[in-house]
């Protein structure tokens, strides 16, 4: 169980400066560290000396099949208080407590996106009431926080002695900016290493495909050195519309998603949608008889048909 007296500091000044130096560690930690739980428990110990808290959490709001939200909590407050919850709190504490109750108090930040203080939760009626056993729940305040309009987590705590109000969750505006940057950052690294992952399948299968690939309409593609021919005779591509049909090339007939396109075309330099639209349009032109498909919302794929059924197929994009 850990500690649950904080001190209040002495001044509002204090608090603040508590603030940013906890946010000017946790962005330091993260240039180094990507584990959220390791982020986030500084953040919360932090947290809760300058709310005077005694318990509380830090999570990400995800949504299920059914499109309902629940939290993943990335720092919780060890309240244990039998052995089966202490043996829940230890096997998830790394990985993240889950937290899905929509009728309780913090599943009424998910309902609405907004801030609730409850200062007499046992008669609130948007309480859904305790476990057996639970420690006692005299007061709690639930803040979301957004990145880019959208609903990323929020911070929970509990049992401040004289209550919460408006004017502490807005001072602790900057703390939750953090919060919201710190899960973008883990989101795009988690994205970065998926995306990552699922090129290097497709450069092994390019390592695989030591002959060239037959496309139809007498063209073929060779990947050592990226080339393209029709009837042996060599088709003028640039390098970027070799690296485009390159990787559409490897897996026919499957849509490559625009991330991993971008990823394989222009390496470690961020482009927009209009890049690649634009370098489809021309690679299209030059090899008129192939078909490649927009499959709208998710990437492009090399459509591998015969010439007869190529003829007739119209790509809607």
């Amino acid at each position: 169980m850990q500690n649950m007296n904080h001190k209040f500091p002495a001044n509002t000044a204090i608090a603040e400066k508590q603030i940013l130096n906890a946010i000017t560690s946790s962005l330091s930690q993260y240039i180094s560290e990507t584990d959220p739980y390791i982020l986030f428990n500084g953040l919360l110990e932090t947290l809760l000396t300058i709310t005077q808290s005694e318990y509380g959490f830090i999570g990400e709001v995800f949504y299920d099949a059914q499109k309902h939200p629940y939290i993943k909590s990335y720092a919780t407050t060890n309240i244990s208080w039998s052995q089966a919850t202490e043996q829940l709190y230890n096997e998830n504490k790394r990985k993240g407590m889950i937290f899905s109750k929509i009728s309780t108090l913090y599943g009424s930040v998910l309902k609405t996106g907004q801030l609730v203080i409850a200062n007499q939760p046992s008669t609130d009626p948007r309480s859904g009431g305790l476990p057996t056993g639970h420690p006692p729940l005299n007061t709690f305040m639930g803040i979301p926080f957004y990145g880019a309009g959208e609903l990323l987590g929020m911070v929970g705590l509990a049992n401040r002695k004289n209550g919460y109000d408006e004017i502490l969750a807005e001072s602790l505006k900057p703390f939750l900016i953090s919060c919201g940057n710190l899960i973008q950052a883990y989101r795009n690294n988690i994205k970065h290493q998926q995306v990552e992952k699922e090129l290097s399948k497709y450069k092994d299968r390019l390592v695989e495909l030591n002959a060239a690939i037959v496309l139809g309409y007498s063209y073929e593609f060779s990947s050592s050195p990226p080339q393209l021919t029709k009837n042996g005779q060599a088709v003028f591509l640039t390098r970027k519309e070799l690296l485009l049909l390159e990787i559409l090339s490897t897996t026919p007939d499957q849509t490559i998603p625009y991330t991993l396109l971008e990823k394989h075309i222009w390496k470690d330099i961020i482009v927009g949608e209009s890049s690649l639209r634009s370098l489809l349009r021309h690679l299209r032109k030059k090899i008129p008889e192939l078909t490649i498909k927009t499959v709208s919302g998710h990437g492009y794929m090399l459509i591998t048909e015969t010439p007869l059924s190529q003829k007739s197929h119209k790509d809607t994009t």
